[in-house]
């Protein structure tokens, strides 16, 4: 069957995100597609092979739409507004901590954050190594927080966190361990994604510059 003439590969992804800020990840199917679109999921086919390549068409498009912050100043400090924007923006979205757990390509447009996060790693004299290596670890932290925070919000009054469930006496043997569980949580809830986004690129470059 061929597709039908007068749907645009443009329309499906704007018919996915409005699925997608409707009903969540969950909720986006070709199925579900199709009759938003008012057409046959073999049809859509044609123009979108599967949900994953739609997932990642559908975050490309968006992050395209994102008004990404201008970064100024030193490099480093441009470095670190690079990665907690890509945070505060990426977070202001409901649906998109789903679809980063999955892996999903978030799209060229994306990349422009990384090339002028290369740029300012390249003015502190970092070689192409390290500034990979940073980008990925500053990325994987950036989602790894936005996945926590998905995670909490979902937690019900009643529900416990691992470390609220350990029996002191099964880490008797463990000092350090014993000694913070009890502030655990206390710890956890201080965690400041800046503040850590700042000891990874700080450390780095005081690696190559020692």
């Amino acid at each position: 069957m061929p597709p039908t003439p007068s749907l645009q590969r443009d329309d499906i992804v704007d018919a996915a995100i409005r699925i997608l800020e409707r009903d969540g990840v969950d909720g986006l199917s070709m199925r579900r597609l199709a009759v938003e679109l008012g057409s046959k999921p073999m049809t859509l086919y044609h123009y979108v092979p599967n949900k994953s390549v739609l997932l990642s068409l559908a975050l490309s498009d968006i992050a395209a739409r994102i008004p990404w912050q201008s970064p100024t100043g030193p490099p480093r400090t441009r470095m670190v507004t690079i990665v907690m924007d890509m945070y505060d923006k990426l977070g202001a979205i409901p649906w998109v901590v789903a679809i980063l757990r999955l892996g999903t390509n978030v799209g060229t447009p994306a990349l422009a954050l990384a090339d002028e996060f290369f740029a300012a790693a390249s003015e502190i004299g970092l070689d192409d190594q390290d500034t990979l290596d940073l980008w990925r670890s500053t990325w994987y932290l950036v989602v790894s927080e936005l996945h926590w925070q998905d995670v909490m919000s979902r937690r019900g009054a009643d529900d416990r966190s691992w470390y609220e469930t350990i029996d002191p006496a099964e880490v008797a043997d463990m000092p350090q361990v014993s000694a913070l569980l009890p502030r655990w949580g206390e710890l956890s809830r201080a965690f400041d994604l800046h503040r850590a986004v700042e000891a990874q690129i700080d450390g780095v470059v005081a690696r190559v510059r020692g």
